[in-house]
């Protein structure tokens, strides 16, 4: 079968290869690819800015398609069953995230596309071991979505999770969001469907701003163009008035320091991007009182609730699908990616 595969942990070691077909065992499910979408993190990991990463790797954590075999053991799936992974390879099942249902804070997890093989090929294995330990790990894709939808639900379930899970968001309030990049504009579209009565988005990507207008954000505020992008904010919203802040960028400290600033009394932080270390005064959080949570993935009650607001026609994904790609135009559509003219770019021929 064809495959992208990241080889090596050193710059340009990246390719399309021909490889086996993944053995079945007698708990797993074979899956036939439909459509995959590149991630940020996936531009990041084959420029080695990724350290989750073990080479070689077919990579790709994005992705759904068709149940092609299944296990002698296996009853949930049969052939031609339509499915989207949620993209957990294996688990421990004995810590205590594994003990409470929180499979991806255990420390031994690994991602399907970063640590063992993943979806930029013609089959993906869906290990038995992690089923039978986290069965929801694999859920069947709603007839009404296109294949190309269903590969963008993971990046549409980390915005969720943040926005009203973590961030216990509530009617009527006004959530700011840093980073418009795929999760931060689904945190927008979210918030605009859950009824936020203002939605401030940062960024410095004019493209994916003024698409964060049409799914209906009320304040855009470009940092290239700000000198002070808390007093945009303020300026927006008014001062100190922010009741959740989500910081889905890769701003550092200069993020978070802002997010703090503009957040009112009691407010909730979620922070999603990954920023590499950094130093922050917390103390002017203290004094508001302000509750700042580490933000990873989702849980399946996420995964519930936004397949069943898919199987409802309540987002509309194809919106995100900037442009989609055979596999054999990779770099093409990772450029475009990394270039920050697409939302989201998608596989939809291997």
């Amino acid at each position: 079968m064809k495959a992208l595969m990241f080889y090596e942990f050193r710059e340009g070691c990246v390719e399309i290869r021909d490889v086996p077909i993944p053995p079945l065992g007698p708990d797993d499910v074979l899956l036939r690819v439909k459509a995959a979408a590149i991630c940020g993190s996936d531009v990041e990991r084959i420029h080695c800015r990724s350290t989750s990463t073990a080479t070689p790797v077919i990579i790709g954590h994005e992705f759904c398609g068709v149940v092609e075999k299944v296990g002698a053991n296996v009853r949930r799936w049969r052939p031609g069953d339509r499915a989207v992974s949620e993209n957990t390879g294996h688990v421990c099942g004995e810590c205590h995230a594994c003990r409470i249902g929180k499979f991806l804070n255990c420390p031994e997890r690994k991602v399907l596309g970063a640590k063992m093989d993943g979806g930029f090929a013609e089959f993906v294995r869906i290990p038995g071991e992690v089923l039978k330990l986290y069965p929801q790990s694999l859920r069947r894709l709603p007839d009404n979505l296109s294949f190309e939808e269903g590969a963008i639900l993971e990046p549409s379930a980390n915005a969720y999770y943040a926005l009203i899970q973590e961030g216990g968001f509530q009617l009527g309030q006004k959530v700011v969001i840093f980073g418009p990049g795929a999760i931060g504009l689904f945190a927008a579209a979210w918030a605009k469907l859950a009824g936020a009565a203002e939605i401030v988005l940062v960024g410095g990507s004019k493209t994916r701003l003024e698409f964060g207008r049409q799914l209906g954000v009320g304040h855009l505020v470009n940092y290239r163009e700000t000198a002070d992008v808390t007093r945009a904010v303020a300026d927006a919203i008014g001062e100190n008035q922010a009741d959740l802040v989500l910081d889905v960028s890769s701003g550092g400290d200069q993020v978070l320091a802002a997010a703090i600033a503009m957040a009112r009394p009691l407010a909730r932080i979620v922070k999603v991007g990954w920023t590499g270390s950094q130093t922050v005064n917390l103390d002017p959080s203290m004094r508001k009182g302000l509750t700042i949570i580490g933000h990873l993935g989702y849980d399946v009650v996420t995964w519930d609730r936004i397949l069943a607001l898919a199987a409802e026609n309540r987002m509309d994904y194809r919106a995100f699908i900037s442009a989609v790609f055979p596999l054999e135009r990779w770099r093409e559509a990772f450029q475009g990616m990394e270039d920050r003219r697409y939302i989201k770019a998608v596989f939809n021929s291997f």
